[in-house]
């Protein structure tokens, strides 16, 4: 997560209840496209949802048909001030949003 992703989380994190379980969802839906959506961790759909470690001490999950390449590639959860959004995520209520920002390949980077 960068660092603006980090403080963001820590925003959304102070107004909630004591002991909210999050997740971040990749979806495959049309509206937040492959924008980490943040949401109550009961959102996730055992069995479907693919497992992808976690950000900021919350656990990323993806739509499948996502995981399959999300898996091989290297990104970061950042974040965007301000601009309309049209996600459910928690974290528009604070006029931010969530966003994935693939980064560089390297050299030891499986193609």
């Amino acid at each position: 997560m960068s660092p603006r992703a980090q403080r963001l989380l820590a925003r959304v994190r102070s107004d909630l209840e004591t002991g909210a379980r999050l997740a971040f969802l990749i979806s495959g839906g049309c509206c937040g496209g492959t924008n980490p959506v943040l949401c109550r961790s009961d959102a996730v759909l055992p069995g479907f949802d693919v497992p992808l470690g976690e950000a900021g001490g919350v656990p990323l999950f993806a739509h499948p048909e996502h995981a399959r390449y999300l898996r091989h590639d290297r990104f970061v959860i950042d974040a965007l001030d301000g601009g309309a959004s049209d996600t459910f995520s928690l974290e528009a209520a604070y006029g931010s949003r969530f966003v994935l920002r693939e980064l560089p390949a390297t050299e030891d980077a499986a193609p």
